[in-house]
């Protein structure tokens, strides 16, 4: 256990210098690090021990995880215009789209805003997931921010885990406005609390994390990765119906679009929350996005160990 400085013996009377410091190069006021809760004059390593002889002990692993994510929610709340964006851009698509139809039958007997409505929330966490978080993760790496991290004595995944959770911290909250206007507005059909569809949209955002944290690694500069990441989730998103319907494009395409994992994600969580029928085919190939997910994990780590 690290002993504290207020149990030294404090010197006192004239011939006592307070001017000077201990020979272990602390001073009485020295406060232990926010995050490691380590003091100056400790080792960095936990278990051995330091200058005055005292071994250093790390913080729990939840206190430096919440300390270092409140810092993670500060940078990202200094850009108010980006968390405005990511958080205007679904509200966008729901006036220009969503409101001039929502109380249309659809074909299949489902109104448009239900049948609109998973892919809503869905685009929230696209949006930020595939194109915020590799934004940010590029920034860092460019900035030589994540190699002054790692001589912290801190374990890799804490500040892993800080970013993403800082990111779906918006994504929770992106989430939560667009819900709660289509509830005010139209009423949620009761699916939206069934276990199906919320493993599906947990299911989703685990995905788009994997497949962001995968583009935000890539060993290019960050203006390449703020392109790449625009078109990766243009194209998905547009490609998957969300915006506009693909049935007027030629066949070819369409064919190559129903490959498209966030189409096959918005159809499977549009057939569970409508009420919809869905084929053992829609399954499947939403099955085959698992692969994808754990090669974009392993890969991204590839990459963020060499960065």
């Amino acid at each position: 256990m690290t002993r504290k400085l207020t149990d030294r013996p404090t010197p006192s009377g004239p011939a006592a210098d307070n001017s000077t410091p201990p020979v272990d190069g602390t001073r009485p006021g020295d406060s232990p690090n926010a995050i490691t809760g380590h003091r100056p004059g400790d080792t960095d390593g936990p278990g051995t021990p330091g200058p005055r002889g005292i071994t250093a002990q790390r913080a729990p692993a939840g206190r430096m995880l919440w300390a270092w994510l409140r810092q993670e929610l500060t940078l990202l709340l200094r850009e108010p215009v980006a968390v405005f964006f990511s958080l205007a851009f679904p509200l966008v698509i729901y006036v220009f789209i969503g409101i001039p139809y929502a109380s249309e039958m659809l074909p299949n007997g489902a109104r448009f805003i239900d049948v609109m409505f998973p892919a809503l929330v869905g685009t929230v966490a696209a949006n930020l997931l595939l194109m915020g978080l590799p934004i940010y993760l590029s920034e860092l790496r460019m900035r030589s921010v994540i190699r002054r991290y790692r001589v912290l004595p801190l374990p890799g995944w804490l500040f892993a885990s800080a970013t993403l959770l800082s990111m779906l911290t918006l994504v929770v909250a992106a989430c939560a406005v667009i819900t709660g206007i289509i509830a005010a507005q139209h009423g949620l059909l009761p699916a939206a609390g069934n276990w199906r569809f919320i493993a599906l949209a947990l299911g989703l955002i685990a995905w788009l994390s994997a497949l962001g944290f995968l583009l935000g690694t890539l060993p290019v500069g960050s203006r390449t990765i703020q392109a790449l990441s625009a078109v990766v989730f243009f194209v998905m998103f547009f490609g998957s119906g969300a915006a506009a319907p693909v049935d007027g494009l030629p066949q070819l395409l369409q064919d190559i679009l129903e490959w498209n994992p966030l189409k096959q994600w918005f159809d499977v969580m549009t057939g569970v929350y409508a009420g919809l029928e869905l084929t053992s085919t829609q399954w499947l190939r939403l099955w085959a996005v698992l692969p994808l997910t754990v090669g974009s994990v392993l890969l991204g780590l590839r990459f963020w160990k060499r960065a």
